[in-house]
């Protein structure tokens, strides 16, 4: 089965992301998850903006995320 990650970095409305990404992809398991290992072994992976670039990064890189975002 193909994999779709979600990265949550807490911000945005994530659910409905999932929730569209499901409807429009037959036959893919859609995750959201601040885990690493989730977020690497995903087939792709989409990383929502919110309109703050500065805010985002902040966020990434305060949970640990900054440098699975930029593998």
């Amino acid at each position: 089965m193909f994999t779709i990650a979600i990265i949550d970095y807490g911000m945005g409305n994530l659910h409905s992301i999932a929730k569209a990404l499901e409807h429009v992809a037959e036959n893919t398991r859609v995750q959201i998850s601040a885990d690493p290992g989730v977020i690497l072994s995903a087939d792709r992976v989409v990383f929502p903006g919110v309109g703050g670039i500065g805010h985002t990064m902040q966020e990434l890189t305060h949970s640990g995320l900054g440098e699975v975002a930029s593998k």
